[in-house]
This record gives structure tokens, sequence and C-alpha cells, in this order.
């Protein structure tokens, strides 16, 4: 559901040649960090504090040695040009990386110190922060397909917020109200042949039961 909130998004702004770039790279960041998240849970489980720290110093060492050397590569191999460092809106790239840290070290560690639905309530929340900012800042058009692109994401990640077994509890609670209702429709059937053996036993009317 995300990805097709995504795709949506795309679409407001009318497909062309740099957006089905920039979608295709949003489709494989958001593939990637599902992933990551799944593998995060399936080896590390319920991590304490000390292992959600070891292991987020332990990424971002692993990004700086790995990933750092990337722009440098491309940029003597000819595929990138970099302009001069002082057109290069340091502002903004520094806040968003101090904003990324603190959303990985808030995402990452508050898991442990608090609850986790109270970490998934707050990244449904910027969703709808971001589409506010983009509103106020940047003039963004909100039109009916960026609204409901919007709201496909966040139920994409409410959808996070159900329990690991709620497809069973889900079958529990509908076999519960089958049988409810068949208990409801015997007792119905057994009230309505008591009352008529008793209209018949006023009529006089005695039933034989045959051989």
């Amino acid at each position: 559901m995300a990805i097709t909130g995504i795709v949506m998004m795309a679409y407001a702004d009318n497909f062309h040649a740099d957006s089905i770039i920039g979608v295709a790279f949003a489709v494989g960041s958001a593939s990637t960090s599902a992933l990551y998240k799944v593998l995060f849970k399936m080896f590390l489980g319920s991590a304490n504090f000390g292992e959600a720290a070891h292991f987020v110093s332990t990424l971002g060492f692993f990004n700086l040695i790995f990933i750092s050397f990337t722009p440098v590569v491309l940029y003597f191999t000819k595929v990138e040009h970099w302009s001069s460092f002082a057109a290069l809106p340091w502002g903004c790239l520094c806040g968003m990386a101090g904003l990324w840290l603190a959303f990985n070290i808030l995402v990452n560690v508050g898991v442990v110190l608090t609850y986790p639905i109270l970490i998934s309530i707050g990244t449904v929340l910027s969703i709808p922060g971001n589409a506010a900012v983009d509103l106020l800042k940047q003039e963004v058009i909100f039109n009916v397909v960026r609204l409901a692109a919007t709201i496909i994401i966040c139920i994409g990640f409410l959808l996070m917020l159900l329990p690991e077994e709620w497809d069973e509890i889900t079958l529990r609670f509908i076999n519960s109200l089958k049988e409810k209702k068949s208990e409801e429709h015997a007792e119905d059937a057994a009230d309505s042949g008591v009352h008529l053996r008793s209209r018949n036993r006023a009529n006089g009317t005695v039933s034989i039961p045959l051989a």
C-alpha cells in the first residue's frame, strides 16, 4: 500500500522521465527498508538498550565505510559533476542528516525504552506532518489523488500496528459470532417448539408417535 501511495504521488505530479526514476528509487528504498526491519526483528528480536545502541553504531560505521566512497567513485568516473562547495545547500544537508540521525536513534532506542506502538504511531503521524509542511512552506496543492495517496500510505503504516496473530484472532472472533448466532437460532427453535406444544395442549390435540 505504501508503494501504491508513492506511485499515486508521482502521478499527481505528472509522470515524466525524472519522476519515473524517482519512483523507482522510492520503491527500492521502501522495499529495502522493509527487508531491514524484518531482518532486524528476525536476528535481534526484542533487543535491550545496549544491543540497540551497539547495532545502530555498527550500522553507522558500515555506512561510513561502504557508502561514503560512492560519490567519490562517481566523481572520478565522470558520472557526476561537483559544483563548488560554496554553492551546495549545506544548511539543508546538515539539517536533513541531523533529523535522519535523530529519527533512527528515536526509532531503534525508543522501541526499547518505551512502547513499540508509541513509536509506530509517531511514524504514522510523520506522514501528515510532512504533508502539512509541504502545504505551508512549499505551497503544494493537495488534489484528490495526492490526498488519497497520503491516506493509503497511512493505512499501510496502520496495518503494521496489528498484532502478529491478527488473522487467527479475527478468525476466532468470526467463529465465536457464528457459534453465538447458531446458539440463538437453536434457542429460538426450542422456544417455538415449546410454544407449539403448549398451544396443542390448550386446543386438546394429542400427537400420537408413529411406530
